[in-house]
C-alpha cells in the first residue's frame, strides 16, 4: 500500500480536525495509508525519518525549509517549497510576482523612520496569515504603535479603493476549482475567520481579468493546492496574497466541494505519471 504523511503544527492541526479527517478518508479511497504527523517538536531529521519512504507528503505548516530538506531526500512533497515560501513571504510574493500580475506596491516597513506612502496605509506582518495583524495606520501615531508591537519583519501597502471585500480563488492542479467571494461591514479584513460574510462564486462568473491573475499565478508558481486572493483597486482585479496550506472552511460549509478530494486526486496523477516513466 502507498503511504501518505500529513504535516501540521499542533496549533492549526487542532482547528482543522474536519480537513484532516477529510484528508484521511480521500487518501484511503486512493489506496494510502495516511499518517499525521506534529511538527511542533520535531527538528527536519526527525520528520524525514518520519516521513521516510513516503510517496506523498501533504504539507500543511508554513515550513518551506522543512519542505526543501523533504524534496532534497527525494519525497514528493505538496505544496513544493518554492511555493511556500512565497506565499509566506508578503514581500517575497510581490518581489517574485508583481512584474507579471497586478498587485499594490508593497514596501518593507523599516524599524523607524518616514513610510514611502501617505497616511492611511495598511501594514500587516510579512509572514502573517488569516488577517492577524493586519492594521490601517492613519498617523504617525498610529505608525509607532504598530512598531512598538509589531517587532517581526512587516510590510506596508496603500488602502485599495475597494476595502472589505475580496475574492478567495481555490486552485488544485494549477486549475480554479471555486471562489468564494468574502465581505465584512464592520471591518476592512473581509476575512471569514475574522466574522466576515462568504458567498460562492462559480469559476464561470469570474471576470476575465480576475482569471488572468490566476492564470499567470498558476504559470509562474507550482500550486498545488492554495487560494489565491483577488480584491479590486480603482475598478481593476490586482492579487491581494497567495495562502499556503489554505483552510476550507468555507467550501465546506457553503459548497459540495471537497478539495482534500481534488488535491489527492491531483496527488496521485503526479504520482502514477512518475511511475510509468
Amino acid at each position: 500500500m502507498k503511504r501518505a504523511c500529513i504535516l501540521y503544527k499542533k496549533e492549526d492541526a487542532a482547528r482543522n480536525g474536519v480537513l484532516i479527517n477529510k484528508y484521511f478518508s480521500a487518501l484511503k479511497r486512493a489506496g494510502y495509508a495516511p499518517s499525521l504527523i506534529i511538527t511542533d517538536r520535531l527538528n527536519h531529521e526527525d520528520v524525514l525519518l518520519m516521513a521516510f519512504g513516503a510517496d506523498a507528503v501533504i504539507n500543511r505548516t508554513r515550513d518551506h525549509l522543512l519542505a526543501r530538506a523533504l524534496e532534497e531526500a527525494g519525497l514528493f512533497v505538496t505544496n513544493p517549497s518554492g511555493l511556500n515560501e512565497t506565499a509566506n513571504d508578503k514581500l517575497l510574493t510581490y518581489e517574485r510576482l508583481h512584474s507579471a500580475v497586478p498587485m499594490l506596491d508593497t514596501y518593507l516597513l523599516t524599524p523607524s523612520g518616514e513610510p514611502p506612502l501617505p497616511y492611511p496605509f495598511v501594514a500587516k506582518p510579512a509572514g502573517g496569515h488569516g488577517g492577524a495583524g493586519v492594521t490601517m495606520i492613519s498617523s504617525a501615531e498610529g505608525l509607532s504603535a504598530y512598531r512598538a508591537s509589531h517587532p517581526e519583519r512587516s510590510v506596508i501597502q496603500p488602502v485599495a479603493t475597494d476595502i472589505g471585500r475580496d475574492m478567495r480563488v481555490y486552485v488544485v492542479g494549477g486549475r480554479p476549482i471555486a471562489a468564494m467571494l468574502r465581505s465584512s461591514d464592520s471591518d476592512f479584513r473581509s476575512n471569514y475567520s475574522l466574522g466576515g460574510h462568504a458567498r460562492f462564486v462559480p469559476i464561470s462568473s469570474l471576470a476575465e481579468d480576475e482569471r488572468r491573475i490566476v492564470d499567470d499565478v498558476c504559470r509562474i508558481l507550482p500550486v498545488h493546492y492554495a487560494g489565491i486572493d483577488i480584491m479590486h483597486d480603482h475598478g481593476r482585479a490586482i492579487l491581494n496574497e497567495i495562502e499556503d496550506p489554505v483552510g476550507a472552511r468555507m467550501l465546506y460549509t457553503f459548497t459540495e466541494l471537497d478539495p482534500a478530494e481534488e488535491h489527492v486526486r491531483y496527488i496521485d496523477q503526479i504520482i502514477l505519471k512518475e511511475n510509468t516513466i
